[in-house]
This record gives C-alpha cells, sequence and structure tokens, in this order.
C-alpha cells in the first residue's frame, strides 16, 4: 500500500494567513490592505454584508439604546467592536452577549464614549433575547394558591435583576448622568406562555427569592428576613406570603416536585 501524502505544512500555513488579511479586511476595510487578488468591489460586498448583519442584529437587540445613541456615535462603536473585539463564541446568537463583554471592560481606553448606564441598559435588553433562547425547564405550572407550608421553587426561567440605575425608565427624554439613592429591583421571567415579561420588586423580595433558591423552608426564609430587616415575623410571613402568591400567579415561584426535592439546593 502506498504512502499517503500529507499536506505542505508551507501551504496551510499560507492559506491560515490569506484566512486573517481577509477576516481583518472584512472586518475593518479602511485600516487594512485589501487581499491580494480579490476584486475590490466583491471585497466591498462582503464587508458590507458582515457589518450590516451583525449592526441590525446589535439594533434589534439594544433597541432604547440605539434610539438614545446618534447615527455617528453609534456606527462608531458598532466598527470599533467589531474591529478590536475578539468573540468567543461562534454563534450568532450570542453577539449581543459578547457586545456586553465589550462594553463591560473598563479598562478599555480606546472604545468610544457611551452613558455611565449603558452596560446596565443594554444588560436588561439583552435579558429578553436570553430569555426567549433558553432551553425549555421542566415546569410543573398550577393555579392553586400557596401556603406557608408548601415547598416551593424559582422557576429557573425566572431571574431576579438588581441595576443601578432605573434601566426600564431610560429613553430619549430620561437619561440619568448618575445612579439613584435605590436600586431599581426586577425580576425577568418567561411564563407557561413563553412570554418574556418583567416585573418590579423589592429588595426584600429579591432576598426571599434568594433564600428560597437556596432550598430553604418558606418558614425558615421568613425567620431569616425577620432577622435581617428587624422586622416582625408573623408581618413578614403575611406579606410574604402575598407577595409569593402574586409571583405564583406569574409563574416565578412554583410548587416544589419530588424531582425539585432530588435536585437539592442550588
Amino acid at each position: 500500500m502506498s504512502a499517503v501524502t500529507l499536506p505542505e505544512q508551507p501551504r496551510a500555513a499560507g492559506f491560515q494567513t490569506t484566512q486573517r488579511v481577509f477576516a481583518a479586511y472584512i472586518r475593518d476595510p479602511k485600516r487594512n490592505p485589501l487581499p491580494s487578488g480579490v476584486d475590490e468591489r466583491r471585497m466591498g460586498v462582503y464587508a458590507r454584508l458582515f457589518y450590516n448583519n451583525v449592526e441590525r442584529f446589535l439594533a434589534e437587540t439594544f433597541r432604547v439604546f440605539r434610539k438614545i445613541t446618534s447615527d455617528a456615535d453609534w456606527h462608531a462603536l458598532a466598527r470599533d467592536f467589531l474591529c478590536r473585539h475578539r468573540a468567543t463564541s461562534p454563534y450568532f446568537s450570542q453577539i449581543p452577549e459578547e457586545f456586553l463583554e465589550y462594553l463591560g471592560d473598563a479598562d478599555d481606553g480606546a472604545r468610544p464614549a457611551v452613558p455611565p448606564f449603558a452596560l446596565e441598559l443594554c444588560h436588561y435588553e439583552w435579558v429578553r433575547l436570553a430569555l426567549r433562547l433558553a432551553a425549555d425547564a421542566d415546569c410543573v405550572y398550577d393555579d392553586v394558591p400557596l401556603s406557608a407550608d408548601d415547598a416551593v421553587v424559582v422557576s429557573p426561567l425566572a431571574w431576579p435583576l438588581r441595576y443601578a440605575y432605573p434601566v426600564h425608565r431610560i429613553g430619549p427624554d430620561n437619561q440619568p448622568d448618575a445612579p439613584p439613592a435605590q436600586p431599581t429591583c426586577l425580576i425577568a421571567h418567561r411564563d407557561r406562555q413563553d412570554r418574556v415579561r418583567f416585573a418590579a420588586a423589592t429588595a426584600t423580595t429579591l432576598r426571599l427569592l434568594q433564600l428560597i433558591g437556596e432550598g430553604r423552608p418558606l418558614p425558615d426564609c421568613f425567620g431569616a428576613l425577620a432577622s435581617e430587616t428587624s422586622g416582625q415575623r408573623d408581618d413578614l410571613t403575611h406579606k410574604g406570603m402575598a407577595a409569593l402568591n402574586g409571583l405564583h400567579e406569574r409563574d416565578v415561584v412554583l410548587r416544589a416536585t419530588p424531582l425539585d426535592s432530588r435536585r437539592g439546593p442550588k
């Protein structure tokens, strides 16, 4: 049997160099040379398609941020993201998450200036997409009111959120220069009809959800809240159960099943 001839390494290396030159031009045609032997008009088509597809997806995901950003500033930001950010995911649907990483680089002095609330606003807008794309969970829904003796769990499709800025109110006529004294607490969730919704919450409600997520029984959760807030346990239990049943109606908290019990606290 004759030996198999392997490709020559220099040829492979040459192809990789061509790929890098090709990709560099598409990312930033103004600062990178045109690949050798390729028609400039054809490369222009590739570059425009690449930029327009990514920029359009970012604009559709971060609609409020796009609306409050001038055309010049937006396109400068999108181009800088394409030129300098090195994505770690090959999936197109995760481009907005890569954009969040780009905005979150506090040491990036070369990035175009953005408002102080930009990262939180974009995270808030990204949550809607992320919940829509999140894998289905084994949730068991019911409409029977909860009692303090019930075992409950937080739906895996419910995300407690805390922001320094009131991100749900930011728009063209409301762009704060500094965060208010109190943080903004929200709960994003996907209900049984696969609708993504946001609900206003309090810091106490988010803490209650955190305690439930640790696998604690409801009486222990209310006891912990009473200790942390110096409140009356009976009053906290009454108000907490009212809040929980409101969240239960929204599919944020669920009655625990035997499977949930076997999983144990997270």
